[in-house]
């Protein structure tokens, strides 16, 4: 889909270029200190770790390597996810705030660095997402939903509870009006692709680990626990508040957009919570579920701090950077 950037999307673009820089700049300081401070080098591996990333694995034991590589993956996410919504034009002036956003969120958080399974996670749902997108009211575009569900089974085979997205989907074909059985199929099918393709990779190796370390992640709830959930992995009081502000403000002006917008935010909405439910159900590893609540909550706060004053918009960004900025310099002290 090709889209026109008019004057004052140019304009607003200039605008984000000082915050462009100085984000940039926050993300490769902590990017930096993680690599000179941390002792989580190279990344540890515990009994959830899947097979395929354990295998994965054995490349990140260069220092170099791991942050190279994790930092690769968050600027593909986050452009992907960027490109996602000037495609949709999800929000009405051109900006770079959800690419910035997403930078941040990610590099402030250290439990995600330098590289952890959640980043090939999260690079298959953006384009998961795309496809979900695309299809928008066309239910005979089984070749997207196939896709859909391939990305989906595939980002399985590193962290088992994504498969729990594949309803969220069905409810967003529905949202698209393009659920139909044909539809539904197609995404069903894509995912069990995958697993027939490693069945039958595990028939031949005659080794079912894999599988056994499958259904041991889908099944093994843990309730986030106020302990667990320390004052750091909450990420900063200033963040939550923004985020519950752009929930309702989403929630109350989403009608005044086009329809396939208001539909595709609404599913944002939706994602959020879905995210959110996953972290308090599977507790041991809260940080790998915030990166995926960070997918749709990047965009939700982008759209609410475009429809706010500038200047007020300039400071609610400086202080959640602020605030990301303190508590990852503190989390890294104290590991």
């Amino acid at each position: 889909m090709r889209y026109r950037v008019t004057n004052k999307q140019l304009r607003s673009l200039s605008d984000d270029r000082p915050l462009m820089a100085l984000t940039v700049m926050v993300c490769l300081l902590c990017w930096v200190l993680y690599y000179l401070y941390s002792i989580d080098l190279p990344p540890e591996k515990n009994d959830r770790t899947m097979p395929l990333w354990a295998l994965a694995g054995e490349f990140f034991n260069n220092r170099l390597f791991a942050c190279s590589t994790g930092l690769f993956m968050m600027i593909i996410v986050s452009y992907v996810m960027q490109r996602v919504c000037d495609i949709e034009m999800l929000i009405r002036e051109r900006t770079r705030l959800p690419l910035m956003l997403l930078l941040l969120l990610i590099s402030t958080n250290a439990g995600l660095l330098p590289v952890k399974e959640v980043a090939v996670v999260a690079i298959c749902l953006v384009f998961a997402l795309y496809e979900l997108f695309k299809s928008y009211q066309s239910p005979e575009a089984v070749g997207s939903f196939f896709n859909a569900g391939v990305l989906t089974g595939f980002a399985g085979l590193f962290m088992p509870q994504v498969l729990w997205f594949i309803p969220l989907f069905w409810i967003g074909m529905y949202r698209f009006r393009s659920l139909n059985m044909k539809s539904f199929m197609a995404l069903l099918t894509g995912a069990l692709v995958v697993y027939w393709i490693v069945s039958a990779w595990c028939l031949w190796k005659r080794d079912f680990s894999m599988f056994a370390s499958l259904y041991k992640g889908l099944i093994s709830f843990k309730i986030l626990s106020a302990e667990m959930f320390k004052y750091y992995r909450a990420g900063s009081l200033v963040f939550i508040l923004v985020f519950i502000g752009s929930f309702f403000h989403v929630r109350k002006n989403v009608y005044s957009n086009s329809v396939r917008v208001r539909r595709i935010l609404s599913f944002l909405l939706d994602m959020s919570v879905w995210s959110l439910i996953l972290m308090l159900l599977y507790g041991e590893d809260p940080d790998s579920f915030q990166m995926l609540f960070y997918l749709p909550s990047s965009v939700l706060i982008a759209y609410f701090l475009e429809s706010i004053r500038r200047v007020f918009r300039f400071v609610l960004y400086y202080l959640m950077l602020l605030n990301w900025l303190t508590f990852f310099l503190l989390r890294l002290w104290i590991s």
